[in-house]
């Protein structure tokens, strides 16, 4: 899993999920929160190989036989009986509510997936929910099986094998049922993963994180506590979400011994300053930190004091909190202009850190990132990209939209370097050249930057991995994060004739 984002807070999280609303409009955004520990996504009945050769035993005990299966399946997953089914929801808060509620000190994840969905009365839910009811899984027998119980929509042996060698996301809000009062208010629905086929039978289930791409941010455990709070003033608590009562998360006592104090300095200045590391080998909230730093400020008898935190097991650089201590009467006397609340008898700036998992996992992981983009579209428009030189300007023609954002590069023979910001309108845009031609060549690259950095209908239009276009200058790499274009030109020039290589 790539660790490549990290939020400390619910508006940061918004602010960042933002670029993802096109998908959403489109119902095709989902999320869900767990441990970070967990190495992958597996539904209940696949984390245990009891639980999933019980898996038809435990449906036919726990089902009612006045609900669908997908019903059934859905309301034991949500009373706690192992199934196939996977939870998420179409609210990014309500995962993040899910990631944070446990008492262990460590971090948490929030993925975000980007997905096609299913009514839950279509085929493809349908046969992939009814695999959980039978024993046997061979594919004949479980096709001719649905075949007999479902004659209005019958499906072959092909069709069969192309619902389940992918995971099927259940289109929100199309599983009817008034007793799954927990669903509805988590905004909640379903997955079913893919499975595992070999020599005509089922045999396993594929994790998510296998088949389509997906973006996991990391829930720092330093963060959670204030999450929770603010979670809980905008409405999302265990009794609505949940139906039960509030209780407080209570997590184990630290010890003194959990702390190490480094790089200890007193600076030489006008007036008494201390500056002091301080790395946790257990996990700290930021309140427990506050704490510890008010501790360590009033014992160093200096009316300034800086404080970084690091884990224990971080880098030199990467620092989770950094607080400074002051006296409000060396602020106010020498009109510093530092901007801190007051802490019993201090002044307190704080600084959150909102990327320091984020760079230490891409530090020690650098080499063996492996990323995975959207899948191209089926429908995929094909997009052409040409440059050429009239003598006096360097066209470039495309059928990309207009607002699309370019960067044009190019070198003379001269040594010259030039790079232009350029936005194409009506098929094409241009550079003109207003630099003396000393040599017969002009050699450069036409880039076209991450959906991300592009005007918002651009992106809407093509997709946040470009998966809704294609062309050869479309660069889709397994070690690059995101996907761009790149068109490499070199023209020579000539009297009358103007051509690329």
């Amino acid at each position: 899993m790539v660790k490549e984002n990290q939020i400390v807070s619910v508006d940061q999280l918004l602010e960042y999920l933002d670029k993802y609303r096109n998908y959403k409009k489109q119902g095709n955004l989902f999320f869900r929160g767990q441990l970070s520990r967990f190495p992958n996504m597996k539904p209940s009945v696949a984390r245990d190989d009891r639980n999933y050769l019980s898996e038809a035993y435990n449906y036919q005990r726990y089902q009612r036989p006045y609900k669908s299966i997908v019903q059934n399946l859905a309301k034991m997953q949500h009373d706690g009986i192992p199934t196939r089914f996977l939870d998420f929801t179409i609210d990014p808060l309500v995962a993040l509510f899910f990631a944070t509620q446990h008492d262990t000190r460590e971090d948490a994840s929030l993925y975000v997936l980007i997905r096609p969905c299913h009514n839950a009365n279509s085929n493809d839910v349908k046969f992939s929910s009814f695999i959980a009811t039978q024993d046997d899984r061979d594919l004949i027998s479980l096709v001719k099986t649905y075949n007999d119980i479902e004659s209005d929509s019958s499906i072959d042996i092909d069709y069969a094998k192309s619902i389940l060698k992918h995971g099927i996301f259940i289109r929100p809000n199309t599983i009817k049922d008034l007793d799954n009062y927990r669903m509805q208010e988590q905004e909640g629905t379903f997955a079913i993963p893919a499975n595992k086929i070999k020599n005509g039978k089922i045999t396993g289930i594929v994790p998510f994180e296998n088949d389509y791409s997906y973006e996991e941010i990391v829930v720092p455990f330093e963060y959670q506590q204030r999450i929770r709070h603010e979670l809980k003033e905008l409405g999302y608590t265990k009794k609505r979400l949940l139906g039960i009562e509030e209780t407080n998360i209570n997590y184990s006592a630290l010890t003194n011994k959990n702390i190490t104090l480094i790089d200890k300095k007193w600076p030489h200045k006008s007036y008494s300053q201390y500056s002091v590391t301080i790395e946790y080998n257990i996990l700290m909230t930021v309140d427990e930190m506050e704490k510890l730093g008010y501790q360590i400020a009033d014992n160093s008898e200096a009316v300034s004091v800086w404080m970084w935190f690091r884990r224990g097991d971080s880098s030199t650089t990467n620092y989770s909190l950094r607080l400074h201590w002051y006296k409000e009467s060396l602020n106010r006397d020498r009109d510093y202009g530092w901007d801190g609340i007051n802490y019993i008898k201090w002044m307190l700036e704080e600084f959150c850190e909102d990327s320091y998992i984020a760079d230490e996992y891409f530090q020690k992981n650098f080499e063996h990132l492996r990323y995975r983009h959207l899948p191209l579209e089926s429908d995929a428009k094909q997009i052409d990209l040409n440059v050429s030189f009239n003598g006096i300007t360097l066209f470039i023609s495309t059928n990309l939209m207009n607002g699309t954002e370019l960067l044009l590069s190019y070198r003379l023979e001269d040594g010259s370097e030039r790079t232009k910001k350029l936005t194409v309108l009506d098929q094409h845009c241009s550079e003109k050249i207003i630099s003396r031609l000393n040599g017969n060549k002009i050699v450069g690259n036409v880039v076209m930057p991450v959906a991300i950095v592009q005007p918002s209908k651009v992106r809407d239009a093509y997709g946040i991995d470009y998966e809704k276009i294609k062309g050869d200058f479309i660069q889709r790499m397994d070690d690059e994060p995101l996907v761009s274009g790149l068109k490499a030109f070199e023209i020579n020039i000539e009297e009358d004739t103007k051509s690329i290589k």
